[in-house]
């Protein structure tokens, strides 16, 4: 099928743009990009009415959706979980697994292996190798210090794994950034008390990336710069959560002028109740009460994950920094496809179809996905 659309501006990827342009799609893949164009043969098209056509956000940190946990739900539930995120205009998404027990982690990891739903990129997990001081939600006694033979475990049971959240500052997990990034693993510095300069040491040992700036790390402490520095002076991929809760707004503001639109990638480190309505809920064994939106442990008061979707990040990007729907496009589609090199987070020819029509407020008209129109702009 060949789906056309059109009467829009194209924002190709982050940097570029087109006026009056069109995008065809045929069989989940890119066939053509067009200005002022005429003529063009399709099945299908959608008419986005001068609004802005863009890549589909990709997700690549978060827990789950509706009440389905990554951690325990099913895998006839991922068509549930993947259809939710089409409405927040997202096309594809990585899996994130909390710690747990070895022998649990395995169970989740062989049951993914079969799971074949195609927005699916694959499982993030999020441990075990994690530093207790800055556990977060995490399950203490899942936490441990880096093993070959546990890793090695993952990847047997596993061809799914695509990115490690790993304490740098830990024993052997510098030599285990290495060996993971020679499989092809994205390692992410996260939940960790590492320094600055361990943060530098990561990236020269294969690490790539930052797991959500700010939460559960060392800070930017003029007498003892933690992660947070090693951010601001590495080349590193950098998430950020930007829901109004995780992190102060000037402090957000800091980051867009420090790090910079070109390494942050902005997630929504949802906790599996968003969507639900307030009220008491658990997530990594722990009992979490939600009000207003905003979720913390309810015996400790720990912030637990966020409720916010992925559009809404980067209509609150939007509004804090005052930048452009082109830098929004970069940091939640384009920055994480080439973190993960992914074939997507660009219109052009070649790339996966996946295109979403969003106005001046980043609201979802209209999704493009797998060959489908999966919603339209009357919808």
């Amino acid at each position: 099928m060949k789906i056309l659309i059109k009467n829009g501006i194209l924002i190709i990827d982050g940097y570029r743009k087109i006026d009056n342009g069109a995008v065809l799609v045929e069989d989940n893949t890119i066939t053509g990009i067009f200005k002022d164009y005429q003529d063009i043969i399709y099945d299908k098209v959608i008419d986005a009415k001068g609004n802005y056509i863009i890549p589909g956000l990709i997700e690549t940190h978060t827990h789950g959706i509706n009440g389905y946990d990554f951690n325990t739900c099913q895998n006839q539930d991922m068509i549930k979980i993947s259809d939710a995120l089409i409405e927040e205009g997202v096309t594809c998404f990585m899996a994130s697994l909390t710690c747990e027990t070895h022998s649990y982690m395995l169970e989740l990891l062989n049951k993914y292996e079969s799971c074949n739903v195609s927005n699916l990129l694959g499982i993030h997990i999020e441990g075990p190798f994690l530093n207790k001081n800055n556990r977060g939600v995490m399950k203490e006694d899942c936490i441990q210090d880096p093993q070959l033979e546990i890793f090695n475990d993952f990847l047997k049971h596993s061809h799914k794994i695509k990115a490690m959240t790993i304490a740098p500052e830990l024993p052997n997990a510098l030599s285990l950034i290495t060996y993971g990034n020679n499989k092809g693993i994205v390692m992410n510095v996260g939940h960790s008390s590492a320094s600055a300069s361990q943060v530098v040491q990561a990236q020269q040992y294969g690490a790539k990336g930052i797991t959500h700036l700010y939460n559960a790390m060392g800070q930017h402490l003029h007498r003892n710069p933690g992660v947070v520095t090693g951010a601001m002076i590495s080349e590193l991929f950098c998430e950020l959560i930007v829901d109004g809760f995780h992190i102060h707004e000037d402090v957000i503001k800091a980051t867009y002028k420090s790090i910079g639109p070109k390494r942050i990638i902005l997630i929504c480190d949802a906790n599996p109740c968003k969507g639900l309505a307030d009220g008491i809920y658990q997530f990594s064994g722990k009992e979490i009460e939600i009000i207003d939106g905003k979720a913390r442990v309810k015996a400790t008061g720990r912030i637990a994950g966020s409720t916010v979707k992925l559009n809404q990040a980067c209509q609150n990007m939007m509004r804090i920094c005052g930048c452009s729907i082109s830098e929004a496009v970069l940091m939640a589609s384009t920055n994480p496809a080439q973190l993960y090199n992914l074939n997507k987070g660009k219109l052009e020819v070649g790339y996966d179809g996946d295109v979403i029509v969003v106005n001046n407020n980043f609201d979802i008209l209209a999704v493009v996905n797998n060959g489908h129109i999966k919603k339209d702009m009357e919808s």
